[in-house]
């Protein structure tokens, strides 16, 4: 199970997840995001993962493409910070592969 709070403030919309970030529940982040997105295109988002316990194959990669988007990713706890860290490691060594296409 998975709750998903929504502080919609300016300048941050802000989504605070409980519980684990797998099957159905990667969807419905997926669509309050894309919801938010499309509301606000140009407004700073932030996963708050604090109280996440488990992201499963598929939440991962949601936040991955979240992440990519320009959503900061907010965690604690070894898991969790083990899995952004990753996430964030991976959008540098993409951003940097573009930088040096683009030259």
């Amino acid at each position: 199970m998975l709750r998903i709070y929504i502080h919609d403030e300016v300048p941050v919309t802000s989504f605070v997840l409980e519980g684990k970030l797998v099957g159905p529940w990667v969807k419905e982040l997926e669509k309050h995001w894309e919801s938010a997105l499309a509301a606000s295109p140009s407004r700073m988002m932030l996963v708050d993962l604090a109280d996440v316990s488990f992201i499963d194959a598929e939440g991962r990669a949601l936040l991955a493409r979240m992440r990519q988007k320009g959503v900061r990713l907010l965690s604690t706890g070894v898991l969790i910070n083990a899995i952004v860290a990753e996430i964030d490691a991976e959008q540098r060594k993409d951003s940097a592969q573009c930088s040096f296409n683009q030259e």
